[in-house]
């Protein structure tokens, strides 16, 4: 396992690439048993899609096995699948400013 030098952490992303041998399973078993744990308490949950292009067809077929309202966030492949969903195609810093603005107007019109 390779690990960080200046604080010892995992040097590898979360991510299984192909191959990779050095592969935690446990830890990725421990965060679906979370996501499961909070996908059944949360009323309506909203996916946040970052940069997932449509190479990366793990996610997006994931996303609309929710069936939840999606924001994508992509520059070049932001249309999104659904009339409800909004699709921002930015960087990922800037969409997420975007959203942070829109929570933050939407909060302020309240009261």
């Amino acid at each position: 396992m390779l690990r960080r030098p200046h604080c010892g952490g995992l040097a590898q992303p979360a991510i299984l690439m192909f191959g990779d041998r050095a592969w935690i399973e446990g830890r990725s078993r421990e965060q679906q048993r979370r996501l499961d744990t909070w996908l059944r308490a949360v009323a309506r949950p909203l996916v946040v899609e970052v940069g997932a292009g449509s190479t990366v067809t793990t996610v997006r077929a994931y996303v609309h096995t929710l069936d939840a309202p999606l924001i994508r966030i992509n520059p070049r492949e932001w249309q999104v699948p659904h009339r409800r969903d909004v699709g921002l195609a930015v960087g990922a810093r800037e969409g997420i400013e975007e959203i942070e603005n829109a929570l933050r107007g939407h909060l302020d019109r309240q009261g």
